[in-house]
């Protein structure tokens, strides 16, 4: 029961937290006039090197959209008159309350009883899948409403939502270099066949190549872009149509989040559940663990068995309505967990038509390694951009702790290292090799912290890593600009510019550099003001710590501490003229105090109850 329990919940949690993800970004104008790319140096005047090719991206999650339509294909509205699309959930938002109202009566029966009435998990399986049921799959692993995908066949000079793009995807460096005449996005369902979608890719690239007149087009996949590269290659292997395939945190070897979700795999245990797992959560979304704190006491409200219900049956709804029926999502099982898995879910004879697209990528995976060889052979040159030294409990996405791989795994908080590497050996994050493996190896392969060794991957030359860089590498100017130097032929190989080496360290500039209102352009707008808006006492108020933030740019192996460092004093200097709001600590005193009270009273709690509801607790003194 507790497996089931915490599987339901990491689900659970996972859809919920990534709703918000589309819209992270605040929504801005994007002005290409107003922003000055020479604070990247190395770039140099963004002549590139290599020949000019079109390049297409293959974008990750969330960053293609589905649209709920009608059978004539005119989307559907919500009460409010908006369109239902999405790219990880759609969802009719204006039906959602009035839905979850119906657990109330079975909610409040099971409070007043202290145990799980008779119709609760049958309700709340029930509302989970009416909820979700727009992007229901059947067993064929169609969908069974008319989900459109949004494509757009023109470049990103053409695109009719460019600040969109660019707030999604941050490539202002590639497309300021090769024109944004050269710059296309493949976009493709997540709920459909990855397979399928990899075929389509061939018509794309036909359309670019005829729209641009080149004869060959670079790739660029983008985490679950991965998939349909490995499903494209394995349907047209000659690749005499790519220039260059660049992978950037691509889910090119599956993730055991996504497997240890399918085979209920989790790290539970009641100090887990009840003491540790929401507070970590809340701690990473909002700066502060005392509401997770506070959950973790109420939840005890309910009795254990009531709780362990209520999860199983959403859980159940979310798998049923979505997950098992859907190719995509078996895109991202690791190759070596898939048989099982298919076994306990498709091999029954209700499945076989989505068990016969299952097996075909599958089969692309495994061919994968020999294709890219080939690809190679052909004069196709490989990269591959990866983060690493984190588990599943680290970054935004914290919630996956929940699944049992999160202490084996050596990651960038969502795929493994070895996943987007193609092949690098690692050890788990926060532990090194013993000193007979590095007695063997290569040291120039080995990763400072000595967890990772490149040498095994299938491009070891090509393959760079990024300590703590979290899965969203948008956030990190230093990957933007590395994608931009092997686009553009500055960076051939891990040893082509000493700026970019091997082994880095990951940092968040993204609130620095983002095209909408990017920090280090709003101070190139004061600057270079012409109109009098700003005084010239203005001007040098903010020059010392936009020049600190140049600096800190163009330190392309600086870390972390320096890149926040220099955004704090860049926004309190503009925030002094006029320009934004300061910067706010949030964890002032009160808060700080407020979430040591909760844990104090949460550890008594857990000291004195346990993992339990209270009225468990009572019946255990009773006996």
């Amino acid at each position: 029961m507790k497996r089931r329990t915490v599987k339901l919940l990491a689900v659970l949690l996972s859809l919920t937290l990534m709703l918000p993800v589309a819209s992270m970004f605040a929504s801005a104008v994007y002005d290409p006039a107003t922003q000055d790319y020479s604070i990247y140096p190395e770039l140099g005047d963004y002549t590139p090197a290599d020949r000019v090719y079109p390049t297409i991206i293959l974008p990750g999650i969330n960053q293609s959209d589905m649209v709920y339509c009608d059978e004539n294909g005119e989307p559907m509205l919500d009460a409010d008159g908006n369109r239902i699309s999405g790219g990880v959930i759609l969802l009719d938002s204006t039906t959602v309350v009035p839905k979850v109202l119906k657990l109330v009566p079975p909610l409040l029966m099971s409070l007043v009883m202290q145990h799980s009435s008779v119709d609760l998990a049958d309700t709340i399986y029930n509302v989970v899948h009416e909820i979700l049921d727009i992007q229901q799959m059947d067993n064929n692993g169609e969908t069974v409403n008319n989900l459109v995908l949004e494509s757009f066949d023109g470049s990103i000079a053409e695109y009719p939502d460019k600040d969109w793009f660019y707030r999604m995807l941050p490539m202002e460096p590639v497309a300021k270099m090769i024109g944004e005449e050269n710059v296309y996005l493949y976009t493709f369902p997540l709920f459909g066949d990855p397979v399928e979608s990899g075929a389509k890719l061939r018509g794309f690239i036909e359309n670019v190549k005829a729209k641009t007149g080149s004869d060959k087009v670079n790739l660029v996949t983008i985490s679950l872009g991965g998939s349909i590269l490995t499903a494209y290659l394995d349907q047209y292997p000659d690749c005499s149509d790519i220039n260059k395939i660049i992978n950037i945190v691509s889910v090119l070897g599956g993730t055991d989040i996504m497997a240890d979700f399918m085979e209920r795999r989790f790290n539970i245990s009641d100090e887990f559940l009840y003491s540790d797992y929401v507070p970590m959560i809340m701690k990473q979304s909002s700066g502060s663990a005392a509401l997770g704190y506070l959950i973790n006491i109420l939840l005890r409200i309910l009795p254990k068995q009531t709780f362990y219900d209520i999860l199983t049956a959403a859980f159940s709804a979310v798998l049923d309505t979505v997950i098992l029926n859907d190719p995509q999502f078996w895109a991202m099982l690791p190759g070596d967990r898939y048989e099982a898995l298919a076994d306990r879910y498709l091999r029954d004879g209700e499945h076989d038509a989505l068990l016969a697209k299952t097996d075909r990528y599958q089969q692309a995976r495994m061919n994968l390694r020999d294709n890219l060889r080939a690809a190679d052979a052909a004069g196709v040159k490989v990269f591959n951009v990866a983060g690493y030294d984190l588990s599943y409990t680290d970054g935004d996405y914290n919630y996956f702790g929940i699944v049992k791989s999160s202490s084996d795994v050596n990651c960038d908080g969502i795929i493994p290292i070895g996943s987007t590497t193609l092949g690098a050996t690692s050890v788990p994050t926060g532990t090194q090799f013993d000193q007979a493996y590095l007695d063997k190896a290569d040291p120039k392969y080995i990763s400072p912290d000595k967890s990772v060794d490149a040498s095994t991957c299938l491009f070891p030359n090509r393959t760079w890593f990024f300590d703590k860089q979290h899965h969203e590498v948008g956030r990190d100017d230093k990957i933007l600009r590395l994608i931009t130097a092997i686009v553009g032929g500055y960076a051939d190989t891990v040893d082509s510019m000493p700026e970019f080496p091997q082994f880095n360290v990951g940092r968040y500039t993204r609130p620095i550099i983002r095209s909408d209102g990017g920090l280090v352009f709003n101070a190139q707008d004061v600057l270079n003001d012409t109109a009098g808006t700003y005084t010239q006492e203005q001007k040098a108020h903010i020059r010392p710590a936009y020049d600190h933030t140049l600096a800190m740019l163009k330190d392309t192996m600086g870390g972390e501490q320096a890149a926040a460092d220099a955004k704090i004093e860049l926004q309190d200097a503009l925030a002094d003229i006029g320009v934004g709001d300061h910067y706010k600590d949030e964890n002032t005193v009160g808060r700080s105090l407020l979430e040591q009270f909760m844990k104090m009273l949460n550890d008594f709690v857990m000291k004195s109850v346990g993992g339990q509801g209270y009225s468990d607790f009572v019946a255990s003194l009773q006996k």
